[in-house]
This record gives C-alpha cells, sequence and structure tokens, in this order.
C-alpha cells in the first residue's frame, strides 16, 4: 500500500514537472521573446549565477543582450530589456488606470514586506508613499540641511584629527557614517542621533551588518522557505544551533530585530530599538510634538488619518528600518567612488578645488545649498559619481497588469514582470563612450542635456527613490564641505587642514564585480581607504 502511494506520488510529481517545463517553454505568453531555453525552464540557471558564482547574473544578462537582442527572456516568467529609452515607459508615474506593480516574488526576498519598498501591489504602494512624500520634499529637505552640515562639519573635523594622528582611514565608513540615517535621518524620524561620525573607526558595524543583509536578499528570493522553516523552529531546538541563530528565534516573540547567518548572508528584519522608539512616542504622546519643532516623521504618522492597520507598530517599524537604512549604502558609495577618482586623477581634483575655492572664499563658512547646486563642475562630479556608483545594482521588476507595453517590434503581454538594470544603462557605450572612466567633463557643454535623461541611479517613476532630494543635498554637502578643506599630495589649497592620499587601494576597489543588491567590488577588496596627513606647509 506504501510504496503503491510512493508511486503515485512519484508519477504525478513526474507528470507535473513534465507539464511545467512544456508549459513555460510552449504555452506561455512569453514562449516567444528569445533567450536560453534553461533560463525559460528553470530559476537554477538565474541561481547558478547569482547565488552559485555570487552575483554575477548581471554581467550573463548583458551577454545574453548581445546575443539575443534588447528584449530577452531570464527566468521563466521575466523578461528584460537594455533599450535605455524604454525607462520612461516601465518606470512611468504609475496611475490606477496606468499601474505598475513590483513584482512579489522579487520583494519577497527583501524582508521587510509592510515598507514601501516591499509593497507590491501599486494601490497600497501609493497609500503609504502618500504618507511619507510630504517629509522628504525639498521644503522639508530644506529644514534638515541645518543637520546636514553640522554633521558635514564633524565629518571634516574628524578626518582633520586623524590626519594629526597619520591614520589610515576606510574613506567609506567615514562616509557611510555621515550618510548613515542613524546620524542624520534619524533627527527627522525619532529625533535623536546616534553619533556615528564620532564612534571609534567610524562604527564599521552598523555598515558590514546591514551591507551582509542586503546580499542575502539574491538567497531569499530564490529560498524564501529557509525563513519560514527558521521561524517555526521550537525555540529548544533553536537553542542547540548557536547563539546568533537561537537568538534569533527567540527575538521573533517579541518582534524584534534578528539577524540570521547562512554563510555570508544575513537578513535584518525588524528592530528592537525602532519598536521601542515607536511605543515610546505613543506612550509620550505626540500632542504637544506636533506643536513643537520637536514633531518627527512618525509623531505625525501616528496621528494622521491613516487606517489603524496601518499604524501597527510592526509596520511602521518595518517603514523605520527602510527608512533608517536606505540612504546609507547607495550614497556612501557615491561618495566613495568621488573620492577614489579625485584622489586618483590630480587634474580633476585641481579644477573642482579651484571652483569650490572661488565660490567658497572663506573656508570655514557653509555655503548654502542653492549657491553649491549652481557651480557646474561640482555638479557634473557628482553625476559621474551616481553614474558609477549606480544606486542600487539589483534589477528591480515592473508589472503593468493590465495593459500591453510596446518595445521595439516586441509586444510584452500584460501581466509580465519586465525589469531594466541600472548598471547596463550607465555603460550603455552608444550613450556614455569609454563608460568605464570617470569622466566629469561628459555632463559639461551642449550635448550634456541629454543625458539626463539616462541617469538612472534613483530610479524613476512613482517608485523612483523617496530620499532622492536628502540624498542631493548630502552628496552636495559633503564632497564640497571635504575638498574644500583636504587636498591631495599633488592637489593643495592654501586653506587646506589635511591631506588624503590613497592608500593600498586601486581601480579594482571601486569597479563593479558582482551585483549583491548593492555595488561589491573585487574580491577580497579592503575598500578605498586613504592615510589622512595634517597639512604640509
Amino acid at each position: 500500500m506504501v510504496s503503491t502511494v510512493i508511486q503515485t506520488v512519484v508519477a504525478a510529481s513526474f507528470i507535473y514537472t513534465i507539464y511545467t517545463l512544456y508549459y513555460r517553454l510552449y504555452l506561455s505568453p512569453i514562449a516567444i521573446f528569445p533567450g536560453p531555453k534553461l533560463a525559460a525552464a528553470t530559476f537554477w540557471y538565474e541561481f547558478y549565477y547569482d547565488i552559485v558564482l555570487g552575483g554575477k547574473y548581471i554581467w550573463k544578462i548583458r551577454d545574453l543582450h548581445r546575443q539575443y537582442g534588447s528584449v530577452i527572456r531570464i527566468n521563466p516568467y521575466e523578461l528584460h530589456v537594455s533599450d535605455p529609452n524604454f525607462w520612461d515607459t516601465m518606470y512611468t508615474a504609475s496611475t490606477s488606470r496606468n499601474r505598475r506593480d513590483k513584482w512579489a516574488w522579487q520583494t519577497k526576498g527583501i524582508g521587510i514586506d509592510a515598507s514601501i519598498l516591499g509593497t507590491a501591489e501599486h494601490a497600497l504602494h501609493r497609500h503609504r508613499r502618500t504618507a511619507l512624500n510630504s517629509f522628504f520634499s525639498m521644503q522639508n529637505v530644506r529644514k534638515l540641511l541645518p543637520v546636514v552640515e553640522e554633521r558635514v562639519n564633524v565629518l571634516v573635523q574628524r578626518l582633520k584629527a586623524s590626519g594629526d594622528r597619520g591614520e589610515i582611514v576606510s574613506i567609506e565608513y567615514a562616509f557611510s557614517a555621515f550618510t548613515n540615517a542613524s546620524d542624520v535621518v534619524m533627527k527627522y524620524c525619532f529625533g535623536q542621533s546616534d553619533y556615528h561620525i564620532e564612534a571609534p573607526g567610524f562604527d564599521p558595524n552598523y555598515h558590514n551588518t546591514s551591507f551582509g543583509a542586503a546580499k542575502s536578499i539574491a538567497l531569499l528570493k530564490h529560498m524564501n522557505w529557509i525563513l519560514k522553516i527558521m521561524l517555526a523552529l521550537p525555540e529548544s531546538i533553536a537553542e542547540r544551533m548557536g547563539e546568533e541563530v537561537s537568538s534569533n528565534i527567540r527575538l521573533k516573540r517579541v518582534r524584534l530585530q534578528y539577524l540570521f547567518s547562512l554563510g555570508a548572508h544575513r537578513l535584518i528584519y525588524l528592530s528592537q530599538e525602532r519598536i521601542n522608539q515607536i511605543e515610546d512616542i505613543r506612550r509620550r504622546g505626540t500632542d504637544a510634538a506636533l506643536n513643537s519643532s520637536a514633531a518627527t516623521i512618525f509623531h505625525t504618522l501616528l496621528e494622521s488619518d491613516l487606517p489603524e492597520s496601518e499604524k501597527d507598530t510592526t509596520r511602521l517599524a518595518e517603514e523605520a528600518v527602510l527608512l533608517v537604512g536606505a540612504g546609507t549604502h547607495t550614497t556612501s558609495w557615491v561618495l566613495t567612488v568621488i573620492a577614489f577618482h579625485l584622489l586618483s586623477q590630480p587634474t580633476l581634483l585641481k579644477r573642482l578645488k579651484e571652483e569650490l575655492e572661488i565660490a567658497i572664499p572663506n573656508s570655514e563658512s557653509n555655503v548654502p545649498l542653492d549657491e553649491l547646486e549652481k557651480l557646474p563642475y561640482l555638479t557634473a562630479v557628482l553625476k559621474e559619481g551616481l553614474r558609477l556608483g549606480y544606486g542600487t545594482t539589483v534589477r528591480s521588476a515592473r508589472v503593468a497588469p493590465d495593459t500591453s507595453l510596446k518595445c521595439g517590434d516586441w509586444i510584452i503581454p500584460p501581466g509580465t514582470p519586465v525589469s531594466m538594470t541600472i548598471p547596463l544603462t550607465h555603460h550603455d557605450e552608444s550613450i556614455f563612450p569609454d563608460s568605464d572612466s570617470f569622466n566629469p567633463g561628459r555632463w559639461l557643454g551642449n550635448g550634456a542635456s541629454r543625458l539626463e535623461k539616462y541617469l538612472v541611479s534613483f530610479s524613476k517613476g512613482s517608485r523612483a527613490c523617496l530620499g532622492l532630494n536628502l540624498a542631493w543635498a548630502e552628496l552636495y554637502l559633503c564632497t564640497a564641505g571635504v575638498f574644500r578643506l583636504f587636498g591631495s599630495q599633488e592637489v593643495r589649497g592654501a586653506s587646506d587642514v589635511g591631506v588624503l592620499e590613497l592608500y593600498e587601494t586601486d581601480i579594482g576597489d571601486v569597479a563593479l564585480v558582482s551585483d549583491m543588491f548593492f555595488p561589491v567590488a573585487k574580491e577580497g577588496s579592503k575598500g578605498v581607504r586613504v592615510k589622512v596627513s595634517a597639512k604640509l606647509e
């Protein structure tokens, strides 16, 4: 009897597998699109390049486009487009009549489903994002500028102190401490700061942990059941699996942040700190804060007319995890890329410092952001940093559930996940010749305006980066603040307080090698390090 049941199950599984393969290869609405048959048949093709080889599917997709054309099938359900002009079609300003959902298969790996980043459906995303939009408007970002300026000044003083001691500094950790929302947006979210810039070594723990969390997203997208199994384990069993795992299981019962480790992969979910902060706001009440300068994002959200389900502490904590962590790696990596290229190309640094010295004759003053935004070469440097810093490298599919889309000669059926990838657009040689080189000059002159639409570091459309205005402000103020007062061995200004010199660092430490949600450089890289020296008279 048991043998018969097993045989029946095996036979049924075999028939189901054969039918699934046949459907994917020949009956699927996207069966006509070109691409490897193995990729169309199974997710294991993508799994091999992204998990086994470690974030290399981005380069395989590039090669497949060269082989098959601008629209290709890259897994059983998803199409990928390389035509840069398709960004405005796929990543459009989504409306109820022209919806663009995210693909739920991709969002489930992020692990914060209740945040705007993890929300797949258009209407719910619009509802949640609308509640946050005003906080990140240019008008409100301007109110944050004194906080950003103060953090820039502290960073400069910290680097100067490192110069007095002749220290070797990881410049990415330094910039991460600055951009870390715990030092800027934490003020906006909760009215407090963790002061990472002042911490020893610029407190690399948060940077490394959250970066490790992002690297796990690709795995958990394919194998989300891992989390379900881990969360279902009884505590008594979990305790035998080591402190790191057992603590994670214990934390789920009180909705704490947990850190799950699987090899090099980590996932951060909710933070007890964030939960405590939101609960503290509830206990203290919001009325007094709303009528004062102490009002924060979560004071306002808790008093808004949002449904009570949207004010649930767990949901708001997920939003807080996103807001506090979202801008750290993207903006700090762009600043790191900029610093490397300026310090490795003296002519670029010289031109930037000359422009800054004219614009900021008093090196101890804070120049208003709107004045910095008028500086053409500084702006060009930032745009080139964004181009080669990418923002995120992960492809993010959109779904037009109600309409078909036209791309070249192809008609994409409704409901099809379609993705594009920022680095592949930023390295399109027909738009950005010699795309691997850091060349701010490409953003100057008569032909520069046509490039703007292809700078997609913040994505596009209704799901473009919420913190775009804040990120630009941080880039302007930090780049100007640091390089107005620091030179290199070859380029020095009269008002410089120190010298930055690349230390055991080369182009391989900033060049994109792997897509791990964020850009990852060569294996074994120790990051961009600089030796900071006091100014030489």
